[in-house]
C-alpha cells in the first residue's frame, strides 16, 4: 500500500498536469540556497562595464592534499591555465578544527591573494548527493518546475526544509509512445552544503559554486578541454573505499552509480593471495625448515599496490613483499580487478542501445598503465588515464608541466571544477530559481537596452524627416479646410440620439443572437474536443437564475420584510461526469491532455477536476478498469 508521501506527491503531480491552481502555501516548495548575503544587484547592474578577464579557482580537498587550478578565460570558449598548486594535508591536521582552517586560508592566500573578482568553486563528496534521471509528461514551459518537484519529492522523499533541491533538464524522449522530458535531479543534506561554505567564509573567501566530481568532469568535455572519442564515453574512478561509474552521452552525465569494489578490495585480494604464497609447504615443515611470518597487514598491502605507480619511491628490505615482482603484485590483484569490471559491464548493459566508445580511468593508481590497458580490455574498448594536462590539450601553453603523471591525472577534478560557470555546472550553491532570477534581470536588461536604442533610433529618424512631414501636413490641412467649406452638414441633437438608438439595437440583437445559439456552439465544441476513449455519462448545465421582477423588492417591503438579493447575473457553468477508457497507466494521462484541450477552447473560460477514481464499471466489463471523473466547466 503507497504511503501518504507518495499519494501526495503523486496528486500534486496530477494537478500540475491537469493545470489546476497552484498548491497552498504549506504545500509549496521552499528553497533556500546557502549563498553567503550579498548586495541586492540592480537590473542595470550587469551594464557595468569590465575589464577584467574572468578567473575561476577549482578547489579540491582530498584525504591526502589540497589541489588548487586557475584557469583565464581568454575569449569565448577559451581557456588559458594560469596555475596549480597541490599542498600535502599535514597528518597532525584534521578537518573541523582551528587548524585545518587556519590551513586552508593560508594556501588559499599564497595562491589566490586577496581574492577580489574571482571565482572559487570547491569539491563536495559525491557519496552526499543523491543523483537521479527522472522522465515526465510533456508539460507547458511556466509548469515543468512544479512538475519536476513532485516527481522528484515522490521518487526521493525528501523534506524541504532540510534538503537542496536541482535539477537539470536533458532532453525529449518518447517512452511507449508517450513524449516525455528526461530531467537530471540532485538532491543534497542543507548541513552538508552549509558546513563547507562556512568553513570557506571562516577561511576569508566566498564561495561562488560547489559542485559533485561527476559535474567537474563533465566541464572536461563540455567545453571541449578533453576529447570525447564519440557520443557517448565513462569516466572509472577507482578510490580507498569503492569505485564511481559515470557515463557521459554528448558531454552531459546520463548515469552515475557507486560501486563497493575499490582499493580495499584489492587491498583484501592481495593479503589472501600473500599469505597463500608465502604459506611454506608440507615438505618444508617436514624437513625442519625455519618458521616464517607469511602474513602481511593491510597496511603493507596498500603500500605495495601504490607501488605499482611508476612515480611511487621503491621499495627497501625493511617493506614486507619487497621480493615481489610487479607481476606477482598484479596477479594477487587481479581477482578484485574482475569483480569491479563485472560490475562495470553490467552498467553499460542497462544503457540499452548506447554504446560507450571510451573509458578515462583515475583515481589512487591512475599511472599505472598495465591496469588501465587490463580493464580496458576486459571491457572490449579503449581505455586511458584522465589526464587534463595532456600536452595535446591547446590551453597549457606557458605553464610548469607536474613532475609525476601521477600528480597530473590528479588535477583532472580541480581542472574541471576551474571551467565552471552557472550556465553549463550544476550548482549546489545556485539553483534553478535563482538561474530564473537571473534570467529575468537578463530580459528586463535586453528591453531596456533594446528600447533605449529604438528611442534613439526613432528620434534621429524623425528629426531627419521632420521638415518634409510638416509640409506634407500643411498642405493636408488646406485641402481638409476646403472640403469643410464647400460642405454644409447640419448635425443636431435629435440626429445624435437617433444614432445611439440605432447603435444600441444593433448590440441587442447581437446578443441576443448569442444567446439563443450558445447552446449549439457548445455542442459541437465538445463533440469535436472529446476524443472517441472519453464518454459522458451524465452532463449537467446551469445558465444562471433567472432575474427578479422590479415589482418583487415592493412586495417583500409591503410585508416588512428585507428586501432579496439580486439574483448573480447569468453564470453559465457545465458539469461533465464521464469516464476515460484505455491502458490503466495511461488514464491519467489521457484525462489531462483532454483537460487542456478544453481549456484552450474559446467557449471555456476554466475546466477544473472536481474528481478523478479509477473503477470498474458493471455494466462495462469488457472495457476493463476506467478513470472515472467530475468535470466543471465555466463558460464564457
Amino acid at each position: 500500500m503507497a504511503s501518504n508521501r507518495e499519494i501526495s506527491s503523486t496528486e500534486k503531480l496530477l494537478n500540475v498536469i491537469r493545470g489546476k491552481a497552484k498548491a497552498a502555501s504549506e504545500d509549496e516548495p521552499s528553497y533556500k540556497p546557502v549563498v553567503p548575503k550579498k548586495r541586492k544587484a540592480s537590473p542595470l547592474s550587469s551594464f557595468t562595464p569590465t575589464f577584467q578577464r574572468p578567473v575561476t579557482i577549482g578547489v579540491d580537498i582530498n584525504h591526502q592534499a589540497l589541489q588548487m587550478v586557475k584557469v583565464e578565460e581568454t575569449a569565448v570558449d577559451q581557456w588559458r591555465l594560469v596555475d596549480y598548486r597541490r599542498v600535502p594535508i599535514p597528518s597532525t591536521t584534521t578537518r573541523g578544527t582551528h587548524e585545518f582552517t587556519g590551513f586552508l586560508k593560508s594556501e588559499l592566500g599564497k595562491f589566490c591573494g586577496p581574492g577580489k573578482g574571482l571565482q572559487i568553486w570547491n569539491l563536495m563528496s559525491s557519496a552526499k548527493v543523491d543523483v537521479r534521471f527522472i522522465k515526465i509528461p510533456k508539460v507547458p514551459r511556466k509548469q515543468l518546475e512544479n512538475a519536476i518537484y513532485w516527481t522528484a519529492k515522490r521518487e526521493l522523499a525528501f523534506e524541504d526544509m532540510d534538503t537542496i533541491l536541482d535539477f537539470e533538464v536533458q532532453n525529449d524522449v518518447v517512452e511507449q509512445g508517450v513524449k516525455k522530458t528526461s530531467v537530471m535531479v540532485y538532491t543534497v543534506p542543507r548541513r552538508e552544503v552549509e558546513s563547507v561554505v562556512e568553513l570557506f567564509n571562516d577561511a576569508g573567501y566566498q564561495l561562488s559554486g560547489l559542485a559533485i566530481a561527476p559535474f567537474a568532469i563533465q566541464n572536461l568535455f563540455r567545453t571541449k578541454w578533453m576529447p570525447t572519442y564519440g557520443e557517448t564515453l565513462a569516466s572509472l574512478y577507482i578510490g580507498r573505499d569503492g569505485a564511481r561509474i559515470d557515463i557521459y552521452s554528448r558531454g552531459s552525465l546520463i548515469m552515475t552509480r557507486e560501486i563497493k569494489t575499490g582499493m580495499n578490495s584489492m587491498v583484501e585480494a592481495l593479503v589472501e593471495g600473500y599469505t597463500d604464497r608465502k604459506r611454506p609447504s608440507a615438505r618444508d615443515l617436514r624437513w625442519g625448515g625455519a618458521p616464517v611470518d607469511f602474513t602481511i597487514t593491510p597496511s603493507q598491502a596498500y603500500k605495495l599496490i601504490m607501488s605499482l605507480d611508476p612515480d611511487a619511491p621503491a621499495l627497501t628490505h625493511d617493506d614486507a613483499g619487497h621480493d615481489l615482482s610487479e607481476e606477482d603484485i598484479f596477479d594477487m590483484v587481479r581477482p578484485a580487478l574482475d569483480r569491479l569490471v563485472r560490475q562495470v559491464e553490467r552498467t553499460f548493459a542497462n544503457l540499452g542501445a548506447a554504446k560507450v566508445s571510451r573509458v578515462y580511468i583515475s583515481g589512487v593508481v591512475n599511472a599505472y598503465r598495465p591496469l588501465i590497458h587490463y580493464i580496458g580490455e576486459q571491457l572490449g574498448i579503449e581505455s586511458g588515464v584522465m589526464d587534463p594536462l595532456d600536452s595535446s590539450i591547446p590551453y597549457l601553453s606557458g605553464y610548469t608541466e607536474p613532475a609525476t603523471a601521477s600528480e597530473k591525472a590528479s588535477l583532472a577534478v580541480a581542472v574541471g571544477l576551474a571551467l565552471s560557470d552557472n550556465v553549463r555546472t550544476p550548482n549546489l550553491l545556485f539553483t534553478y530559481k535563482e538561474k530564473e532570477k537571473m534570467a529575468t534581470v537578463s530580459r528586463v536588461n535586453r528591453v531596456i537596452l533594446f528600447s533605449l536604442a529604438g528611442i534613439i533610433i526613432t528620434g534621429l529618424t524623425v528629426f531627419a524627416w521632420q521638415e518634409r512631414i510638416a509640409a506634407k501636413k500643411k498642405a493636408t490641412i488646406s485641402d481638409l479646410n476646403q472640403q469643410l467649406s464647400s460642405l454644409n452638414l447640419m448635425v443636431d441633437t435629435k440626429l445624435i440620439l437617433q444614432m445611439a438608438a440605432k447603435d444600441r439595437e444593433e448590440r441587442r440583437l447581437k446578443k441576443e443572437y448569442g444567446d439563443r445559439y450558445f447552446g449549439m456552439a457548445l455542442i459541437s465544441e465538445l463533440s469535436a474536443l472529446t476524443p472517441e476513449n472519453v464518454r459522458f455519462l451524465k452532463v449537467k448545465s446551469s445558465f444562471g437564475r433567472p432575474e427578479q421582477k422590479a415589482a418583487a423588492p415592493a412586495k417583500a417591503a409591503e410585508k416588512g420584510a428585507a428586501p432579496a438579493k439580486p439574483a448573480e447575473a447569468g453564470v453559465k457553468a457545465l458539469e461533465i461526469d464521464g469516464i476515460v477508457m484505455g491502458e490503466r497507466n495511461m488514464l491519467d494521462g489521457y484525462l489531462s491532455s483532454y483537460v487542456l484541450k478544453l481549456k484552450g477552447s474559446p467557449l471555456i473560460k476554466e475546466a477544473t477536476v472536481q474528481k478523478s477514481v479509477i473503477e470498474a464499471l458493471p455494466q462495462n466489463k469488457a472495457e476493463g478498469e476506467v478513470l472515472r471523473f467530475v468535470l466543471n466547466l465555466k463558460l464564457q
